[in-house]
């Protein structure tokens, strides 16, 4: 026990020396719960399994080194599996750029009617799930589908089942991206530009010329986003090029890690040359936004072009192609899903099969909602630190774009293989899961936030105790309103996100609980269409619904000077 005198006397420096103890104590518990949590969700798992490419015994101790892993992940299958993932990632990024840049021209460059609705459409079609999109297609080309009275049609929807299926799927959901970056430079665009152009007498193909280079580092980046998520991607693969034979780097490893024997050290490998493949595209990325200071065009006297006026004819060319492009993306999955779950028997053979369906839909939301808490937690404060001046930011910067790039395949592999071990025994559980949940979600996170957190100045806090507020105190009444809408949108979007989540749900579900999408794969693969149709569409009427009640209750229940200042700040 402390002598009286610790607690004020002039010894110990009165109650503001042992104030500063505990803090510095508290501070120190802190950074040791930050690393425990950072080793266990990514170091260990990550470090553990792509080391195992060249010392494949290293988790049970055995560090004698080999090559045999790597040189089987040149030859073979899997070179096969990573060579088809570079044609078709060079693809699906040279398709995507002109849709995105017409799309983004469109709405900020032309006086269409009704352009607004292609911004919410971008933004349907981000977040409405990949594996749902894959799924429509093959639910459209079953035999018992919607065009199984048209036989030419349903041929031709057979080839949705292969490469040119994954192609499409993906084009669908990269466009977003690429949409999104050439936006923001065509919204910027000055008529100088324009006005030089035309005074010097350029002709529409050079003045075409001149707008392409200025857009330059857009592009690239929209490119090497749709390269990049290509290359990622696992839930396009597994639905539509496992049931046609046509194999990619991420089902290369899944299948390594999933057959018997398991062959973590081939997955590394493999996993270290498709994370090889994304080098060119960052490369690019980089030099060209080394020179984007040449293309710079908003200053202090900067006029933003014109609006180009479209002709009737070319406003209903322009809408009849959006309105085509919104159908065929988004209304014809949604169709053959709806045509499929409903049986001729109605609703007592709906009734029967609802059990297992609701059984799948709750368990992931229930994991959902854990983990995205969690993930929100552990985001805000990574958001925080990179946001503010110091090594540790630029570190942890680095370290989330690295997280962000990594195939989410090759996370669910090495924690596969981390927590299968006799001294950390969690495989098997909904514990393991969770984590894996909150690895794949926290960088994505940690970005939603960063913008909302970095508007926050120093000065609030600054201000905050000059008027006697603890750093709590602080949080509770400063920071958090100001953040309010910010940590709302990203929870939700961490909530969906996870709760159609595939390669790790495939990897590490525990036996017995699948979540929606291990469960949809299973019905696709047992070729139980109703019941895929039917779990496709009850799993997003539950999540949309689950969506707006959310909202529902953030409006209702938040104060609203919170949601004012959120939504200032967002």
């Amino acid at each position: 026990m402390l002598p009286p005198h610790a607690w004020g006397g002039p010894g110990w420096g009165g109650p503001g020396a042992l104030a500063l103890i505990l803090r510095r104590w508290a501070l120190r518990l802190g950074l040791l719960l930050a690393a425990a949590v950072f080793v266990a969700l990514w170091a260990y798992p990550l470090l553990g399994f792509l080391l195992s490419a060249w010392v494949p015994h290293l988790l049970q101790g055995d560090l004698r080194p080999t090559l045999a892993p790597l040189r089987h992940a040149f030859q073979g299958y899997e070179l096969h599996a990573l060579f088809n993932s570079l044609w078709v990632a060079l693809t699906v990024g040279l398709l995507a750029l002109p849709f995105g840049l017409w799309l983004a021209w469109l709405r900020e460059r032309t006086d269409l009617r009704g352009r607004g609705g292609i911004e919410a459409g971008v933004w349907l079609l981000l977040i409405f799930p990949d594996f749902f999109l894959a799924s429509g297609w093959m639910l459209l080309a079953a035999p018992i589908g919607p065009l199984a009275s048209w036989p030419a049609a349903l041929h031709a929807a057979q080839l949705l089942l292969g490469p040119v299926g994954i192609i499409i799927t993906l084009v669908l959901k990269v466009v977003p991206y690429v949409f999104l970056v050439a936006q923001g430079s065509l919204r910027h665009t000055s008529a100088a530009q324009q006005e030089a152009a035309r005074v010097h007498g350029l002709s529409r193909l050079w003045r075409l010329r001149l707008g392409l280079v200025a857009l330059l580092p857009a592009l690239a980046a929209g490119f090497a986003i749709a390269y990049a998520e290509s290359l990622r991607n696992f839930a396009v693969v597994a639905t539509l090029g496992a049931s046609s034979g046509f194999t990619m780097g991420t089902y290369a490893i899944y299948q390594a890690v999933n057959g018997m024997p398991l062959n973590f050290p081939l997955a590394a490998s493999a996993s270290w040359l498709l994370l090889g493949l994304v080098i060119p595209a960052l490369v690019l990325q980089h030099r060209v936004g080394q020179r984007a200071s040449q293309h710079q065009t908003l200053g202090a006297k900067h006029r933003p072009a014109a609006r180009v006026r479209l002709r009737a004819s070319d406003q209903l060319i322009h809408g009849a192609a959006l309105i085509a492009l919104g159908a065929f993306a988004l209304g014809l999955p949604s169709f053959a899903a709806l045509g499929v779950a409903w049986p001729k028997a109605g609703w007592e053979q709906i009734a029967a099969a609802l059990p297992p369906l609701l059984a799948a839909v709750e368990f992931s939301l229930q994991l959902a909602l854990v983990a995205a808490s969690l993930t929100v937690c552990i985001a805000l404060p990574i958001a925080w630190l990179i946001s503010r001046p110091g090594r540790v930011g630029r570190l942890l910067d680095v370290a989330l774009l690295a997280m962000m790039a990594l195939p989410l395949i090759v996370l669910a592999a090495a924690y596969l293989q981390a927590y299968n071990q006799p001294y950390a025994p969690l495989y098997g559980g909904s514990l393991l899961l969770g984590m894996a949940y909150v690895a794949l979600a926290v960088p994505a996170t940690s970005r939603v936030l960063m913008g909302p957190v970095a508007q926050l100045h120093r000065s609030l806090g600054d201000a905050a105790r000059v008027h006697g507020l603890s750093r709590l105190q602080t949080l509770r009444h400063i920071h958090l309103p100001l953040l309010a809408g910010a940590l709302f949108y990203g929870w939700l979007l961490a909530v969906l996100s996870i709760a159609f989540e595939l390669p790790a749900s495939e990897l590490l579900y525990p036996a017995g609980h699948p979540p929606l999408a291990v469960a949809l794969l299973q019905y696709a693969g047992g070729f139980q269409l109703h019941q895929q149709a039917r779990l496709q569409v009850l799993g997003m009427a539950v999540l949309l619904a689950f969506a707006l009640l959310a909202r529902w209750a953030y409006q209702r229940f938040t104060p609203a000077a919170w949601r004012h200042l959120g939504h200032d700040r967002t």
